[in-house]
């Protein structure tokens, strides 16, 4: 089945764009063109979905299962809320809570990706997240340590590929997120958007096109 099945957050559901403007169809479309054959997704993306909550979602949800079963490449985008539980423990510079907090971390995202490759052995490709508050250093911080703690060795460990979504928003949230206003953790947004986090309309288009050279090759093999 020609079939991209994507896992994630808020961002996976499309927040932040027009309807079928998320990065799932439009990314879903993007590989269409290019390979030349009509391809389908299915996006079982969640506000506040956490890894934690996605692991068991695999585990005990059929239809998330399925989705994992019949897909031709399985794309994960997730951890933002992840790191929003954890940055009263991340700020508060008790190094031994903040280990106890990454390890626990790093312990759900990587149980979540071992599911999917029980599911499948077809090609798993996992997207890094960004920073929406560039101006604030302690965000910076803890979003990289993130990715690079959690995220990549997770990939790692199931040999999933990586979409550098953090590079890809590095310097460009101002043109990237909905309502983006300071860059300040905490500020509020312009256009009455509360909490400028996820992408705008062409911040998505910026996802979609960072994963596609790792999904696109899925849909030429034979």
């Amino acid at each position: 089945m020609n079939q991209i099945t994507v896992y994630g957050d808020s961002i996976a559901a499309g927040y932040g764009a027009p309807l079928s403007h998320g990065f799932v169809p439009v990314l879903t479309r993007l590989c269409s063109r290019q390979v030349n054959l009509p391809i389908d997704y299915r996006n079982y993306g969640q506000s506040g979905m956490t890894s934690y909550a996605l692991s068991s979602a695999l585990r005990f949800n059929d239809a998330w299962v399925t989705g994992g079963l019949t897909a031709r490449t399985v794309c994960i985008l997730i951890g933002g809320d992840d790191l929003i539980q954890n940055v009263p423990i991340l700020l508060s510079g008790q190094r031994a809570a903040v280990e106890r907090a990454l390890k626990a971390s790093a312990f759900a995202y990587t149980a979540s990706l071992r599911r999917i490759r029980a599911l499948t052995r077809r090609p798993l490709v996992v997207g890094t997240i960004y920073n929406p508050y560039p101006a604030t250093k302690a965000a910076d911080i803890a979003v990289a340590v993130y990715n690079e703690r959690v995220i990549l060795p997770a990939a790692e460990h199931v040999g999933a590929a990586v979409a550098p979504i953090a590079e890809a928003f590095s310097g460009r949230q101002a043109e990237l997120i909905d309502g983006y206003g300071t860059g300040v953790a905490g500020a509020p947004g312009r256009n009455g958007v509360a909490f400028p986090i996820h992408p705008n309309l062409q911040g998505h288009a910026v996802i979609a096109e960072t994963f596609l050279p790792f999904v696109a090759p899925a849909f030429s093999r034979e």
